[in-house]
C-alpha cells in the first residue's frame, strides 16, 4: 500500500462513529463525571474489502472519580494508624492507551487524564488537562513508494519518534443536554524523524490543533414514556476553518436498547444500535461512504464494549448518558 503523507500527522486519534459512547476519547474533562468507574475497550476497521493495510484501531480506556469522604484514621496492611486525607468529591482521573495504524503508518500512543467538577444547583461544570504521548512509526513491511528513488520520505521508513503533546477541554452537563469543548494537540509537536538531510520539509511533520464541540438534547416523547430520543452533533475544525461535523440522531427504549442513525459533512451514512445488560454495554455501528475511497469498499465496522462500577448511593445517577 502506498504510504499516506499529507494527512497522516493530522489527528492524534481516528474519528470515531460511537463519540456518545465514550466522550472521554474526545473531551477530557469527562473523566469520571457520573461517579462510578468505566473501562472502555474499542476496535474500528475501515474500509473493509480494500486493501489488507486499510486504517485499524484497537483502543483502550478507564476513567473514575475520587468520590467524597470525610477525613478517617484507618489501618493500613502493616497494622499501623493512618490518617485518610478527606476528599470533597471532585476530581476526575482516567487515562487511554491505543493503536492504530494506516497503511504504513503506525502510531501507538498513551493519555493520561486530571478532571475537576463543579456541582452548579442541577448541572455540572467541569474541567479537563490531559498529557498525550505516542510512538509514530514508519513500518519497512507496510511501505511502498512509487519512485524511491527520488521521495524524501525514503529515508524515513523503518524509523520512529515520541510525539509528546496536551489536550484541554471543558463540558458543562445538566439532567436532559449538554454541550462540550475541547482542543487537542494544544502544543502542535513538530516530528522530529530522521534529520534535516532525509526530509528537509520539518514544517509539514508537526500535529495540527483540533477543535471539537459536541452536544446533544435527550427527551422522552410522554411523561412516563419508556421511549426516549436523543439528537446530538459533534463538530470537528481547525485554525484553517475547515470544518468536518457528524448529525446523529439516536431512540433510546428503557435506557437498555438503542439504535440511530448519523451522517458526515464528507458524504458517510452510519447505523449504529447497542444494548445493556446488568453493568455491562455493547455498541455497533457500520459505516458507508458516498464519496472517496469508501464507495469501493464494503464499508468500516466498529465494536465497542463498556463496562460501569460502583453503583451505588454516592453515584449521581441523573448524569446517566447512555
Amino acid at each position: 500500500m502506498f504510504l499516506p503523507v499529507t494527512k497522516a500527522w493530522v489527528q492524534q486519534l481516528p474519528r470515531f462513529s460511537q463519540y456518545y459512547f465514550n466522550e472521554f476519547l474526545i473531551n477530557p474533562s469527562v473523566a469520571g463525571y457520573d461517579g462510578r468507574t468505566i473501562v472502555n475497550a474499542t476496535a474500528r476497521k475501515q474500509w473493509i474489502g480494500f486493501s489488507d493495510n486499510t486504517p485499524t484501531t484497537v483502543l483502550a480506556s478507564a476513567q473514575t472519580r475520587i468520590l467524597k469522604r470525610p477525613v478517617n484514621i484507618r489501618d493500613n496492611r502493616f497494622g499501623h494508624k493512618v490518617l485518610q486525607k478527606s476528599s470533597k468529591g471532585r476530581v476526575g482521573l482516567g487515562g487511554i492507551i491505543y493503536n492504530d495504524q494506516n497503511g504504513a503508518v503506525h502510531r501507538t500512543g498513551v493519555q493520561l487524564t486530571y478532571a475537576y467538577h463543579i456541582f452548579i444547583y442541577e448541572s455540572q461544570l467541569s474541567f479537563g488537562l490531559a498529557g498525550t504521548i505516542f510512538q509514530y512509526r514508519i513500518s519497512k513491511e507496510d511501505a511502498m513508494l512509487k519512485y524511491p528513488e527520488i521521495d524524501p520520505l525514503n529515508g524515513l521508513i523503518g524509523k520512529s519518534t515520541f510525539v509528546p503533546d496536551a489536550i484541554f477541554g471543558i463540558n458543562y452537563m445538566t439532567r436532559n443536554w449538554h454541550i462540550g469543548f475541547s482542543a487537542a494537540q494544544l502544543f502542535q509537536t513538530k516530528f522530529k524523524i530522521g534529520n534535516s538531510a532525509e526530509f528537509e520539509d520539518a514544517d509539514d511533520l508537526n500535529l495540527r490543533r483540533q477543535y471539537y464541540i459536541l452536544a446533544d438534547y435527550r427527551f422522552s416523547l410522554t411523561t412516563n414514556s419508556k421511549w426516549a430520543i436523543e439528537p446530538s452533533v459533534n463538530v470537528t475544525f481547525n485554525e484553517r476553518m475547515q470544518f468536518q461535523s457528524d448529525m446523529t440522531l439516536k431512540t433510546y427504549y428503557e435506557n437498555k436498547y438503542w439504535f440511530g442513525v448519523s451522517g458526515r459533512t464528507i458524504g458517510d451514512f452510519v447505523i449504529l444500535f447497542g444494548l445493556k445488560y446488568k453493568n455491562y454495554y455493547f455498541g455497533y455501528s457500520f459505516d458507508y461512504g458516498f464519496n472517496g475511497i469508501s464507495r469501493y469498499s464494503f464499508g468500516s465496522h466498529e465494536i465497542t464494549i463498556s463496562a460501569k462500577f460502583g453503583d451505588t448511593a454516592r453515584r449521581y445517577r441523573w448524569l446517566e448518558r447512555y
